[in-house]
């Protein structure tokens, strides 16, 4: 009976597991090979047609295209903007740190769906306050159609995403700051060293293993983002800013083509376990060093 008694602990969450995670991705590649229509529904098997239909349609590339600029700019722009304030909160200027720290952190808690609506009334081209700023610090003359726009709504909805992520990164630099020797410090402040060599010799070589869990963590959670590019754009104009999460959407309840969406969602899944791995590796070597 004691043998047993963690397998029963444990046989509730494992068939939540099961049931909500295993079994709907099995499905899903059981689709990925059939003719499946929410119209028509269930039908023959066409093998791999319907990955050879993706990887022959324009929309595919532009959103894979769209997709890695949303993920790496904004995860690029996120961790400098994350490594300012975390150096600038490492400084511990008086009590007012934790403060300005909790200030910091709050994009970050915030639902995604409520900051995508935020931006997309921040944004708004009648009465969006942005643009009320813009044109009364005379930079701009008229209102600019930010999100309408297909030269800016990726950008738009970029900003959007590091805004969110900053935070995150943010208290990851800091914690990784915080872990730095200050015996490294006071032999460089021995030898001499400004503070910009300091930053270079010292500071960034000890923040490389987080700077590389970071980016691989904001590369795959920015891949996998539906809900602020859906609430702000909903992948235009014009597909301007359409990405793969937002395009399986319209693939499977849009034109009704259900196995295709399932075949996009397979690969997308396969490039954010490639991806995952990778992550694997690096915590695996940081362990290890």
């Amino acid at each position: 009976m004691k043998k047993s008694t963690p397998y029963l602990l444990l046989a509730p969450a494992l068939f939540c597991t099961v049931f909500i995670l295993v079994y709907p991705l099995f499905q899903n590649l059981i689709n990925s090979f059939r003719e499946v229509s929410l119209i028509k529904g269930s039908g023959e098997w066409i093998g791999f047609s319907n990955y050879v239909k993706i990887f022959q349609d324009d929309l595919f590339w532009l959103s894979f295209k769209n997709t890695l600029a949303y993920a790496v700019v904004g995860t690029l722009l996120s961790l400098l903007l994350g490594l300012g304030f975390a150096l600038l909160l490492n400084m511990k200027i008086g009590r007012i740190s934790n403060v300005v720290e909790f200030f910091y952190t709050i994009p970050w808690v915030i639902s995604p769906v409520v900051a995508g609506f935020a931006w997309k009334w921040l944004l708004n081209d009648n009465f969006g306050i942005v643009n009320h700023w813009l044109i009364s610090a005379g930079i701009i003359n008229e209102r600019i159609i930010w999100l309408g726009n297909p030269d800016t709504a990726l950008l738009c909805v970029t900003i959007a995403r590091v805004w969110q992520f900053y935070p995150f990164a943010m208290v990851m630099f800091l914690a990784g700051l915080q872990s730095i020797p200050q015996e490294q410090y006071e032999a460089a402040l021995v030898d001499g060293a400004s503070p910009i060599r300091k930053f270079y010799h010292i500071t960034l070589p000890n923040l490389r293993s987080v700077t590389s869990v970071l980016l691989l963590l904001g590369i795959i959670w920015s891949f996998n983002d539906f809900n602020m590019v859906f609430v702000m754009t909903r992948g235009g104009p014009i597909n301007a800013s359409m990405v793969l999460p937002v395009l399986v959407r319209e693939f499977s309840f849009v034109n009704f083509d259900l196995g295709k969406g399932s075949a996009l969602s397979i690969v997308i899944f396969a490039m954010l376990l490639s991806l995952s791995f990778v992550y694997l590796k690096v915590i695996a070597r940081k362990e290890n060093a």
